[in-house]
């Protein structure tokens, strides 16, 4: 079994059994998952399946170096402090857009931004960036290799649906929040090609859904696509498949 399957079948069954039990609780039961710590507990272990399995395959798989530095991609921030500023300009304006332009609520202070990035952060972006979209880019294009990881990404989600309290269940709409996947992803993916840290990819990731649940849009499939256009120009502005070759040579390397 190759690496990728193995992450695959390792992600999907610790996560979809964790979630499918707390699914069929909640609705057998009708309540939130938030009122028990048991199914609080399983919720946060589905959440962190990606990561779980990641770096138990990249454990077994990989030589001792490049596991090491895996890890260090994972743990240690970047020295470079421009690629802080830019991730803090690029998600202000795919968080931003969508909510000035169809409407929205905000619904806390814009401190809360900061003060919330600790409760955010989702270390699910280890499997996916760190681990598939790695992998993934040795073997094909960055572009493909950043649809496929949305296409998963997606499905990996669907469970949420089907929980009572969690916000996909109470708000959206597979649809709308198919394209915010992709979306995100390829803004996320942007990020990785770009800074080839795991751990920015973490922070970009929390630093987004605290802005967003500050600054809350009005649920749409325009609101989608205005940050679909975004992410995809800021994608292929920075990041050119023409450097795939240089992409490929450097995926397993941190650069500070």
């Amino acid at each position: 079994m190759s690496k990728l399957k193995k992450y695959l079948f390792l992600t999907f069954s610790i996560t979809f059994l964790s979630w499918g039990m707390i699914a069929v609780y909640t609705q057998i039961k009708n309540i939130p998952f938030g009122s028990s710590i048991a199914l609080y507990i399983l919720y946060i272990l589905g959440v962190i399946g990606p990561a779980i399995a990641g770096i138990t395959v990249s454990k077994r798989s990989d030589s001792k170096e490049d596991f090491s530095m895996f890890l260090k991609s994972c743990y240690q921030p970047p020295k470079n402090l421009n690629w802080y500023l830019f991730i803090i300009v690029i998600v202000l304006v795919f968080s931003l857009l969508p909510y000035f332009v169809v409407g929205g609520e905000q619904i806390v202070p814009v401190q809360y931004i900061l003060l919330q990035i600790p409760i955010f952060i989702l270390i699910e972006e280890i499997g996916w960036r760190g681990f598939m979209l790695r992998e993934l880019t040795k073997r094909i294009p960055a572009l493909t290799s950043t649809l496929l990881v949305s296409i998963v990404w997606i499905f990996w989600h669907l469970p949420l649906f089907f929980i009572i309290g969690t916000y996909q269940y109470e708000y959206l709409n597979i649809p709308v929040f198919s394209i915010s996947v992709i979306s995100f992803s390829f803004l996320l993916s942007t990020v990785y090609y770009k800074t080839k840290s795991i751990f920015l990819c973490i922070m970009t990731h929390a630093f987004c859904n605290s802005v967003l649940n500050v600054f809350v849009s009005n649920q749409s499939l325009l609101g989608g696509i205005i940050a679909l256009v975004f992410s995809l120009f800021i994608y292929l502005l920075f990041v050119n498949n023409r450097n795939r070759s240089l992409i490929m040579k450097k995926v397993d390397t941190y650069i500070e």
